[in-house]
């Protein structure tokens, strides 16, 4: 399984410099592996609708992510999520993509 996770707007937005990343579930450690694939099913990630979450109105500068999941079988989900979600499942596994890039952007 491979997660493509891209981030878009924020205080300091370039969006040339912006690239997705890419985490093979695969190379990850199996704990790690393990946790991310429960983080997905708990969020009953291939059910989310394309968009989830808004931001307050007005709000500027505020973030968006971008999760694409590839699974084994050659499918895939993308869903775009706000900085302001509200739904803790989803804050969680981007919490867990977020820690997983920090070394890399």
């Amino acid at each position: 399984m491979r997660i493509h996770f891209k981030i878009e707007g924020g205080l300091a937005f370039f969006p040339n410099l912006n690239k997705p990343v890419t985490i093979d579930v695969d190379e990850l450690p199996p704990e790690e592996a393990g946790e991310l694939e429960q983080l997905l099913d708990t969020t009953k990630f291939f059910d989310l609708p394309k968009s989830v979450g808004q931001p307050a109105p007005g709000a500027a500068d505020f973030r968006q992510y971008k999760v694409t999941v590839e699974n084994e079988e050659g499918s895939s989900h993308t869903v775009q999520f706000a900085d302001v979600s509200d739904n803790p499942e989803a804050r969680k596994l981007l919490d867990f993509l977020l820690a997983k890039i920090s070394p890399i952007i």
